[in-house]
């Protein structure tokens, strides 16, 4: 047992003697690491001092040869004259190039002897100069150096350096001196030189020019010509000697008549898509009889081998292809616009707007855009390739207010590295602003978007005229714009159901709304569709005032606006009762089953126009944000559909409940990219041009498009109001004038706001003056009111809960005073659309 008991602390021991070695291991490696990091260090420092040190030197050999002088200065500069001659010069050059050598620390074997045979080459070039000069040799050795340092000494000859080889082959005379300097030098040049011509003579080997005989010719044709009449090509070039007897046999199966590219053909090009063209797809042909063997061959889709198509030469028009299809105006098809006005199915009383209400587009050449894309297109290649990123243009698409460049990218450069050169590439193309939409989706490519030099302005009319636009079955198509490409863009409010749209002032919203709703009024008749409209602001939709598909007048009051918003709820609610009523699930199914029954009435679609919501939240938030959450998560089967505008897109106007039942958004030119998330959840609505240049992203796509909103001016929305007036008055619901007033009424007493619910009967007196003394200072706290107002704890601590529950502070937060969630230019908006607030502030500066 004591054996055994010390045994067991020796195993222990050497267990921790064990580790113990490890870590001086790991130790002395991580030590002897930093010493060679530390000693590579060193090393280069004293190579760049040396490399400099001799740069110095260089110039100022340089300065002694070129620079005249006096005494000491003027010996020196005679005895370097004297010594090198004339390649004083090169052998200067010869310091420069060891400078760099030194300083970039690639002093190696390879480096050193290229330097000694350029050593060896001016050598010879001052023996051949020293040649040149001298017939034969003199009296003396001796004497002949003295005669080359005094010609050396004058600018003549190669100096003493030149003399010393020359007159050792001057002894085989003139002549054969000359020959003999002139092979040395070619051979020094030949070694200098090999590995490049070790190159060039292996690759002439690995791909040996078939002979002269058998190259093919072809016609000189024009490359259009070539490309209309396809011919069967060559599979593959011939093969030297060498090659056949390193042929390997093919493997069974392998049917070697079918062509699989064009390699190592001089045949014109087939007609191929311009996806094979710039290698970005698959190729597939078919193949006749062959006119050599006569056998038939079945044609078979062919995939083009990836190393196969870098082989394949790209035409020289590509590009130019892409910019002149760019360049070239998309063509829209306009509808024949019949003499008598357009009168839809079942509407003999009614006739829908006619297209003379609206201007007619300009039209405008576009023939001079070809050199403004070309510029960019090679502008934006070399920015990218300044910084280190292949790439090269795809496809170019030019839309009305900006050309969007489809760049593929070369392998392994990453699609960050182009996203983060946007700043980059605008200041290059001297830009307003460039977008990267990266990648594509759908492509294998990056869109660049640049700005236009010229803007085409896009009207409704221009869209309105064409079939995708009159061929729609929907009574709430409306016309967006066009997108990048310059393809007309509508979209139907049935299927998004419900939109947001957000941009600030003079970014193109009210002309966007002005559009969709003069689009439902070319499209749908009074019986179906009607219209909602709440305008705050009392001066966007107050034109519509009096035609026959509006409710009520539009809504310009918040508190009736919130009355307006509680009645469609409540209409709601009343569709859905009649759904269940008669087993159907949504207005189209109550239609149809109207037509079986004559008795009863179809229901016409409702759409809520709002044009700015930001009033609406300050008059009454709680009860706007409830009716609009309602109205977006069950109005769509019910028939009623919301399109809402607001120029500030901050969190407190467009709150989390009412993102998340409005997928549908478009998003106008917005100041910072706080508010691109906050409409979008992206950014991008920053860069956009302002007037009318939009991001419209739709329930189901992943990512916006970019669209050019068209233009509707006020006197085009006068004309058609004025038609549709002219043949019938507007006939407003009284119930639904009566309802909204019931329900205002509801929500005053109710007192949903901060605003509204200051007068109540449950409200402290002091609670006005509370508000201010917060909003002066940004902050809140019980010791605060205390302090300001004369209360007790108690009454205070009774306000700040109050201020919390109506939104005007933020909770809880320890020891730190409470924050203030509005500013004192929101409360005074906020007093100015209350009735109650004024008259309580009256009494108490009478009673101060």
């Amino acid at each position: 047992m004591a054996s055994q008991t010390k045994k067991k602390p020796s195993a222990a021991n050497k267990k921790v003697g064990a580790s113990g070695k490890g870590k001086p291991k790991n130790g002395s490696r991580q030590s002897a690491k930093a010493r060679q990091a530390e000693e590579e260090r060193r090393l280069r420092r004293a190579g760049q001092r040396d490399g400099i040190l001799l740069l110095f030197l260089a110039v100022f050999l340089f300065c002694l040869a070129i620079v005249p002088g006096q005494s000491l200065w003027s010996e020196v500069q005679g005895f370097l004259l004297g010594v090198f001659g004339w390649c004083v010069f090169l052998w200067i050059g010869l310091l420069v190039y060891f400078a760099a050598l030194l300083f970039l620390r690639r002093v190696q074997k390879p480096q050193i002897v290229r330097g000694m045979q350029l050593a060896i080459l001016i050598l010879l070039l001052s023996s051949a100069l020293h040649i040149l000069s001298h017939d034969t040799v003199g009296a003396g050795w001796v004497e002949d150096l003295k005669d080359a340092y005094a010609l050396g000494f004058s600018g003549v000859g190669g100096g003493v350096v030149g003399a010393s080889l020359g007159d050792i082959l001057l002894f085989f005379g003139k002549a054969p001196a000359a020959v003999t300097v002139i092979l040395l030098m070619l051979v020094d040049l030949t070694l200098l030189f090999w590995p490049k011509i070790a190159a060039r003579l292996q690759e002439r080997e690995e791909n040996p020019r078939p002979p002269r005989e058998k190259r093919i010719r072809e016609p000189e044709e024009p490359m259009e010509a070539s490309i209309k009449t396809p011919e069967r090509v060559q599979a593959f070039p011939p093969l030297s000697r060498r090659e056949k007897k390193r042929r390997q046999p093919l493997k069974k199966g392998f049917d070697p008549d079918v062509p699989l590219d064009m390699l190592g053909s001089t045949a014109p090009l087939p007609d191929l898509p311009p996806e094979i063209l710039f290698g970005t797809g698959t190729q597939e042909t078919k193949d006749g009889p062959s006119s050599e063997d006569g056998a038939s061959a079945e044609g078979a889709p062919v995939e083009v081998l990836p190393a196969a198509q870098d082989k394949v030469q790209q035409p020289s028009f590509a590009l130019d292809d892409i910019i002149r299809k760019a360049a070239k105006p998309v063509a829209t098809t306009t509808a024949r616009e019949d003499p008598a006005p357009r009168v839809r199915e079942n509407g003999a009383d009614y006739a829908l707007p006619p297209y003379d209400c609206l201007e007619k587009p300009q039209i405008i050449d576009s023939f001079n855009y070809s050199e403004e894309l070309k510029a960019n297109a090679r502008k934006l290649v070399d920015t990218l390739k300044s910084f280190g990123v292949e790439t090269k243009i795809v496809d170019i698409s030019r839309g009305p207010a900006v050309t969007r460049y489809e760049l593929q990218p070369s392998a392994g450069v990453r699609i960050n590295r182009i996203s983060n050169l946007a700043d980059d590439i605008a200041l290059n193309l001297a830009a307003s602003g460039v977008r990267i939409e990266a990648p594509i989706p759908n492509k294998a490519a990056v869109g660049i978007e640049i700005p236009n030099r010229t803007r085409t302005m896009v009207t409704l009319r221009e869209i309105i005229e064409t079939p995708v636009f009159l061929q729609a079955k929907s009574k709430l198509n409306v016309a967006l714009g066009k997108d990048i490409a310059g393809n007309i863009t509508c979209a139907d409010l049935a299927k998004m159901p419900h939109l947001l749209i957000a941009g600030t002032t003079g970014s193109g919203k009210s002309v966007c709304l002005n559009s969709m709703i003069v689009s439902i009024l070319y499209n749908a008749r009074p019986d179906e569709v009607k219209l909602l409209m709440i305008d705050p602001k009392k001066v966007e939709l107050s034109i519509y005032n009096g035609i026959p598909h509006l409710l009520v007048p539009v809504v310009s009051d918040p508190r009736k606006a919130a009355g307006a918003l509680g009645w469609a709820v409540t209409e709601m609610l009343n569709r859905y009762k009649l759904f269940a009523d008669n087993n159907v699930r949504d207005m189209v199914g109550y239609n149809k089953l109207c037509k079986k029954d004559p008795e009863k009435k179809p229901l016409p679609s409702v759409v809520i126009f709002i044009d700015e919501l930001s009033d609406l939240m300050m008059a009454a938030p709680n009860e706007v944000e409830d009716s609009i959450c309602r109205l977006a998560q069950m109005a769509r089967a019910a028939g009623m559909h919301l399109v809402i505008a607001t120029q500030r897109p901050s969190v407190d106007v467009i709150t989390g409940i009412i993102k998340a039942n409005i997928p549908s958004r478009i998003a106008l030119s917005v100041s910072s990219q706080v508010d691109s998330r906050t409409i979008l959840d992206m950014t991008g609505a920053e860069k956009l041009l302002g007037n009318g240049d939009m991001l419209f992203s739709p329930v189901g796509i992943s990512k916006p498009v970019r669209i050019q909103g068209c233009f509707l001016s006020d006197s085009e929305v006068e004309s058609v109001v004025d038609f549709i007036k002219g043949q019938e008055k507007a006939d407003y619901d009284d119930e639904v004038i009566q309802e909204i007033d019931r329900q205002a009424a509801a929500e005053k007493k109710k007192g949903g706001g901060a605003a509204e619910g200051e007068g109540g009967e449950d409200s402290d007196e002091m609670l006005p003056k509370a508000i201010e003394v917060v909003v002066e200072a940004q902050m809140a706290s019980t010791t605060l009111l205390q302090r300001r107002l004369r209360l007790g704890y108690a009454r205070a601590a009774r306000l700040v809960d109050e201020l919390e529950s109506r939104g005007i502070v933020g909770p809880f937060e320890g020891s730190k005073p409470r924050k203030v969630l509005i500013s004192k230019q929101q409360w005074l908006e906020m007093n100015a659309m209350s009735d109650d607030i004024p008259a309580v502030q009256a009494e108490d500066d009478s009673e101060e």
